[in-house]
């Protein structure tokens, strides 16, 4: 058996994770009633290309470590994050001093070094709780929701989130694990002809005691609690299965599936489609997969890498909510895409807005010169199509023509003549 791997000279300087709980128990008792202590989390989100993340952390644990003072601490948290623990602070304040001083050592180096740019949250001890678990969470959530310039303090009365988790999270778990979730699709329409080109699955969960629980609140706790893997792949392999049973009664079309920012960091994710494919005898050019602007740009080269991946088994990709985002032509021409979907922002005031027709007609122009289909999402109204059918637009999304629909109503949909 071959001896372990020796610890990176960094990495010794921190202290084991398994004892937070006490160190907190102790940094509480040696500051006494007038002394806070602040648990200050560090999360590296953005890959620089080049860099392995064992490297960027050993980098950020490195410049922080002139941070601590003899009784401060500093723990790993996982692959991409690590927590501060101070002590002997005179409040938030004080935290936020020393969370811009953090922030200051790791971005202001030399020209030749690597500047890092994590996301900082502030959960403050005893008010934010008196474990590693709470104080954690609440830090985290401070990093994600309340960060200005990258630094936030958890607020309870601002944490929708942290709500949403008390709710939600045990809910969400056994509806996962008992498979209580279904999904909805919407029809594509090519408004040419009025016939069905494409469906969008679009997951839905009606829960006995809690009622309907939108898409939005499903993905921010699966994803805050690890669980969007998971999710993606009962809705990719539910979506595919249902898809074949759609090709057996005669449809002809596409399917279109959504992906989460944290799905573009699986490695795994393109092998779990080919499989998924090939259990349910998918054609890979007969399924779409959406992705968002800023799902892509979190971690730019990690996501376009498994972008390549997915496009190279010969699915198509979908640009989704376009111009909400960072609406970049620099990243637009890296992107192997091959559809723009038009956020429904500028499709609800077209009829009336000058500025959004122009907006909306030059998109489709860029797209159709990039080789890129275009289709329009929320279409409500027949003026909204006229004009989208006047300037070219591709595929047509909306209540106009449907809702999403369950599987055996989007049959009877499916059935009705053009």
């Amino acid at each position: 058996m071959s001896n372990p791997r020796p610890l990176h000279p960094i990495k010794q300087k921190l202290t084991p994770l398994g004892q937070l709980d006490e160190c907190i128990r102790q940094t509480l008792e040696r500051g006494g009633p007038d002394k806070q202590s602040a648990l200050i989390y560090l999360e590296l989100r953005h890959l620089h290309p080049g860099h392995y993340r064992d490297h960027l952390l050993e980098c950020l644990i490195s410049r922080l470590l002139p941070l601590l003072r003899p009784a401060d601490h500093i723990f790993q948290l996982d692959s991409h994050s690590v927590g501060l623990l101070l002590g002997q602070l005179n409040g938030t304040s004080h935290a936020l001093l020393a969370a811009h001083r953090a922030k200051t050592l790791l971005h202001d180096v030399g020209s030749d070094e690597l500047k890092l740019y994590p996301q900082i949250g502030i959960a403050m001890a005893p008010e934010h709780g008196r474990d590693g678990e709470a104080l954690i969470d609440a830090a985290k959530i401070a990093a994600h929701q309340f960060a200005e310039e990258h630094i936030g303090v958890y607020d309870p009365d601002r944490d929708w989130l942290g709500q949403q988790l008390v709710r939600l999270e045990q809910p969400l778990r056994n509806a996962l694990y008992d498979n209580r979730f279904h999904l909805a699709f919407q029809p594509q329409i090519t408004p040419a002809s009025g016939a069905v080109s494409g469906v969008e699955v679009l997951l839905r969960w009606e829960d006995e005691l809690l009622g309907s629980i939108s898409p939005y609140e499903i993905i921010s706790v699966a994803d805050y609690l690890g669980l969007m893997d998971q999710l993606t792949h009962w809705v990719i392999q539910t979506g595919l299965r249902n898809f074949s049973q759609l090709r057996l009664a005669g449809y002809q079309g596409t399917l279109s599936i959504n992906l989460a920012p944290n799905n573009l960091r699986d490695p795994h994710l393109a092998g779990f489609i080919g499989n998924a494919m090939a259990v349910w005898g998918i054609p890979a050019e007969l399924v779409t997969f959406e992705i968002t602007e800023s799902a892509v740009i979190e971690e730019f080269e990690l996501s376009l890498k498994h972008l390549q991946q997915i496009k190279q088994m010969g699915c198509k990709l979908a640009l989704d909510d376009f111009g909400t985002g960072y609406s970049s032509l620099a990243y637009l021409k890296r992107l192997p895409i091959d559809e723009l979907k038009i956020d429904r922002s500028f499709v609800m005031q077209l009829a009336e807005s000058a500025e959004d027709r122009a907006i909306v007609e030059t998109v489709i122009t860029l797209a159709h010169r990039l080789q890129l289909m275009v289709t329009g999402e929320g279409v409500e109204q027949a003026a909204e199509l006229a004009l989208l059918q006047q300037y070219g637009c591709d595929q047509i999304q909306g209540y106009y023509y449907s809702r999403p629909l369950k599987l055996a109503d989007l049959l009877t949909f499916l059935a009705k003549p053009r």
